[in-house]
């Protein structure tokens, strides 16, 4: 790797980093929002700005939220709208919960573990894998996969870069996408559900929605990440020859390992239990018609069952490290848990004022009408539409990485005119979550990318920006294509997109 690569791309990322340090901060950001709608809803109601239903046939006329009754109302509202914030208690329970696991080493011990014996080409689909479904530990991911992969790869004589690379590229790609449900599947359906009231008050989904897709292509972001590794990016780097080779630092205590199969068979009982509670055909998580997915008790148990899992996982791991010993201690760790949303929980007053701002001035339903039937005039494919979405998720990662905050601004727009497309909201989402994860790796804006260039000049001092770059590019363009068509796939061949949600709408 020549300085000069490395100065050209450097210059690159440089160009990406000063363009996103000149973005605001969210919360700045959502205050412009907030004034803008204001703007907007006076002038286009000033203006008699309508819109026509589709479906309903109604015609719906945009409000101005600057009228004395307006504001008044609005005034009165503010801590109610907080209250109603789709994801704010979800965000803050999830936090608590999955916290435990995190902080007193659960993901951690469990991924050494799983490590342990693998060998050759197979260890790298294996780390893939883990990366791949890395986002139940949460952003933490970003740092623990890489520097456990690293070690791996040096611990077999390969490249420490290049594992390094390969965790930190399948985190970010497949930071959207999961076999195993968690936060997001949480966070965003009420979003999405949200935003498509504005096209239909009757609309309603599970949290699964999208679980076919995304489980499919969380396994094609690791098998595509194990390609490019093999072919693309480890032939580059040759042989390590530096300070550190033969000396890894996997190492699971028996103390661990003894906690964490008492985990692992706290869980099991746990979903053993479930699974037999389900089993019957009168059973109490089953709809009065027998089914287990359609008007099921179980599908909206999904989010609690998933907080019992973290918790008996991180309890049992902590009360067998002896990282907890009493109630107090794990009453600590769940405040610290919390801390770390806090932001979040700022930035939740703002955005939900906006949310409300948004559906009582109409703004969204006549935006999403009329961008709707501007579409269909313009007889543009529904596929290339999605295309367009994804690519708009990708650019847009590069400078707004938070997925929530991304899509707390694209939904209430494009959920409902992709309905009026026929398009389920179900794979809007979808597409949103594999849209933004191209970019994940690439962002310096990422707060984990400095994290990733420290590790990095840990095994090689001369490593700049520009080598990172260039050893990820290769995974992001993969992903880019693998996506897109998963997504071509899905929508012509009709298949669903996750538990009872298909592509069409309605």
């Amino acid at each position: 790797m020549s300085d000069a690569v490395i100065i050209e791309k450097r210059g690159f990322l440089s160009a990406v980093e000063r363009i996103g340090n000149k973005i605001p901060h969210p919360l700045a950001i959502f205050l412009g929002i907030i004034a803008l709608v204001l703007l907007l809803s006076a002038l286009l109601s000033w203006a008699g700005v309508t819109a026509t239903h589709p479906q309903s046939g109604e015609v719906i006329a945009v409000r101005s939220m600057l009228t004395i009754d307006s504001i008044l109302t609005w005034m009165s509202r503010l801590t109610a709208n907080l209250q109603n914030f789709p994801v704010l208690a979800v965000v803050i329970v999830m936090a608590a919960v999955t916290g435990i696991a995190e902080q007193v080493g659960f993901f951690t011990v469990a991924i050494k573990q799983s490590l342990r014996n693998v060998r050759g080409i197979y260890v790298v689909f294996a780390i893939a894998c883990i990366a791949a479904i890395g986002n139940v530990a949460g952003d933490v991911s970003f740092a623990i996969i890489p520097a456990l992969s690293a070690s791996v790869f040096l611990g077999m004589g390969r490249h420490p870069l290049v594992g390094l690379f390969l965790g930190y590229a399948v985190v970010g790609g497949a930071f959207g996408v999961s076999v195993i449900p968690g936060g997001f599947d949480v966070i965003l359906t009420p979003i999405s559900v949200q935003s498509a009231h504005l096209y239909d008050e009757s609309f309603d989904m599970n949290i699964l929605n999208g679980y076919y897709l995304l489980a499919t292509s969380t396994i094609v972001v690791a098998a595509i990440a194990t390609f490019v590794t093999v072919v693309f990016v480890e032939p580059r780097f040759g042989k390590y020859e530096g300070e550190l080779a033969g000396t890894p630092d996997i190492v699971v205590t028996d103390v661990e390992r003894r906690a964490l199969r008492r985990s692992y068979l706290a869980v099991g009982l746990f979903l053993l239990a479930v699974i037999v509670a389900a089993i019957p055909q009168n059973s109490f998580l089953r709809s009065p018609s027998g089914s287990l997915v359609v008007d099921a008790p179980l599908m909206r148990l999904i989010f609690p069952l998933l907080l019992m899992v973290f918790f008996l996982a991180g309890t049992v791991f902590g009360v067998g490290t002896g990282k907890i010993g009493n109630l107090s201690d794990l009453a600590r760790l769940m405040t610290e848990a919390v801390k770390t949303v806090s932001p979040f929980i700022v930035i939740a007053i703002v955005v939900s004022q906006f949310l409300y701002l948004f559906n009582e001035s109409n703004l969204g339903a006549v935006l999403a009408i009329r961008g709707g039937q501007a579409l269909t005039q313009l007889a543009v494919p529904v596929v290339a539409v999605l295309i367009l979405f994804f690519l708009l998720e990708a650019v847009a990662d590069m400078f707004i990485i938070s997925g929530s905050a991304r899509y707390l601004v694209f939904a209430p727009v494009f959920v409902p005119m992709m309905m009026q497309l026929g398009v389920h909201p179900a794979l809007t989402q979808a597409i949103h979550r594999m849209g933004g994860s191209v970019a994940n790796p690439l962002t310096p804006l990422n707060a984990f990318f400095p994290v990733l260039l420290g590790l990095a000049q840990k095994y090689d001092r001369n490593v700049g920006m520009g080598t990172i770059f260039s050893a990820i590019i290769p995974y992001s363009i993969a992903y880019s294509l693998g996506y897109l068509i998963l997504i071509v796939l899905w929508y012509f061949l009709d298949l669903p997109v996750g538990f009872g949600t298909p592509v069409s709408y309605p």
